[in-house]
């Protein structure tokens, strides 16, 4: 029998089950009284996603944007109330792959302004952290359960049990600056950032 070699020479690639949003943030760096620090945002608690968790600046890629760091500049801009010109990328950090369902992009650059006019629907604080306290205060690790759970069409096709067990975990960083709790896929950038700083320096 003849055997059919017609793939042979095709390119493996990825299956994804999840459905990922493409996603990119800028980690902006700053100088205030002569030390260079971090720049975060508390999100609005008018959000219905993650209302109040502190995040980078930053969002979905949009049909519009070139490339993620396109993406990243425009929300930074839209978000802090900035113009394009005081924000300079420097290099993009390791993306990161979320178990929720998106994928980030994140790209470190200086913004050489202090002077904020910051989106209220969008963000109800700015935090502005020296890189000196995060390198002095690692991050916690603590453990996320996932837990799969079939809709109602899936229930009646595959006859699943009712009771369902976590079938996976996660773990989650977490850094603490004074009252605050930076974690998540925030931290997990953070700390990349911390770590990719240290090599270069």
């Amino acid at each position: 029998m003849k055997r059919n070699t017609s793939g042979k020479n095709r390119p493996v690639c990825s299956i994804s089950i999840l459905q990922t949003i493409p996603c990119a943030v800028l980690v902006p760096l700053v100088w205030k009284d002569g030390e260079e620090c971090i720049l975060l945002e508390v999100r609005s608690k008018q959000l219905t996603w993650q209302p109040h968790d502190i995040c980078f600046p930053g969002g979905k890629i949009e049909s519009l944007d070139t490339s993620p760091e396109a993406a990243a500049v425009r929300e930074t801009s839209e978000e802090l109330g900035i113009s394009l010109e005081h924000i300079h990328i420097e290099r993009p950090l390791d993306y990161v792959e979320s178990p929720i369902g998106v994928t980030v992009y994140p790209f470190v650059a200086h913004v050489d302004t202090l002077v904020w006019q910051p989106n209220k629907e969008e963000v109800e604080e700015i935090l502005v952290v020296p890189i000196s306290v995060l390198m002095q205060n690692p991050p916690q690790v603590a453990t996320f359960y996932l837990q799969g759970k079939p809709d109602q069409q899936a229930q009646e096709i595959l006859q699943l049990p009712d009771e369902w067990q976590p079938r996976t975990s996660y773990y989650v960083k977490i850094f603490t600056y004074k009252e605050y709790k930076i974690w998540g896929i925030t931290a997990y950038i953070l700390d990349n950032f911390m770590v990719s700083r240290a090599i270069i320096t």
